[in-house]
């Protein structure tokens, strides 16, 4: 008798310990594949917006500097001017669409778009806190390599070029609204100093560069915490890649 009902506790322990593990197993965070945990780092990595950081006026006097030591002091100014202005415009969709038709030139919003503040990007998530202070954490699943602009031109300094370019794509496990898609690039803060990505609602349409309703928008993040060399090594990985062609 005493037996028989140690062996129906073990049974009952067994079984206990069986579907602890099983729970377990269904709340452990998975770690995905592509750039996404390069760009979480090990305990999670918050992004604010990086131009606004960099376009601060307190580092002025850095990009001047900066693009003397590469066009000259003469041209320094106006390439400080046209450099930020490319990559600081507020229109983005159709309405960038018509403007640049209309006035043949083109630039850049690179700014968080839909009231974002900041990205949190940690393990297989991302919280993202708005600039009323509220905020939302969904999960997110790997879908793989798209490309953003395949098939389109643009063009650069006389000659017709390819601006089309990868990302590895991730999807909310639940509807996240216009956080449902992150497209994220393969920069990094450790390889570049910041991030460079897109999201939205919309999987066709943000593999758009110059057509649909995210055309001519592409965001970029800096970690929160990124100390005074790290922004100074992103300023200068900008302008060098912009005015020396590196």
């Amino acid at each position: 008798m005493r037996t028989k009902k140690l062996t129906a506790l073990l049974m009952i322990c067994c079984i206990a310990l069986s579907l602890a593990a099983c729970g377990n197993q269904t709340t452990e965070k998975q770690e995905l594949d592509g750039i996404f945990p390069a760009i979480a780092g090990e305990k999670g990595t918050t992004y604010q917006s990086l131009f606004t950081v960099i376009l601060d006026e307190q580092y002025d006097g850095y990009w001047l500097e900066k693009c003397a030591s590469i066009v000259g002091e003469e041209a320094a100014e106006a390439s400080v001017k046209i450099l930020k202005s490319h990559i600081s415009r507020d229109i983005y969709g159709q309405e960038a669409i018509e403007t640049y038709a209309q006035s043949g030139g083109m630039g850049f919003d690179c700014w968080f778009i839909n009231d974002a503040q900041t990205f949190a990007f940690k393990e297989n998530q991302v919280t993202t806190t708005l600039t009323d202070g509220t905020s939302s954490t969904h999960t997110y699943e790997y879908l793989g390599v798209y490309k953003v602009g395949e098939g389109e031109t643009m063009e650069y300094g006389g000659q017709t070029i390819d601006p089309s370019f990868e990302c590895d794509v991730y999807k909310s496990t639940d509807d996240a609204g216009e956080f449902t898609y992150f497209f994220l690039r393969d920069d990094t803060m450790e390889e570049t100093y910041h991030i460079e990505f897109r999201y939205g609602s919309d999987l066709d349409e943000l593999q758009g560069y110059f057509t649909g309703n995210y055309a001519y928008w592409l965001s970029a993040g800096i970690d929160k915490d990124a100390d005074e060399e790290t922004i100074h090594n992103v300023i200068d990985l900008f302008i060098t890649e912009n005015l020396s062609g590196e």
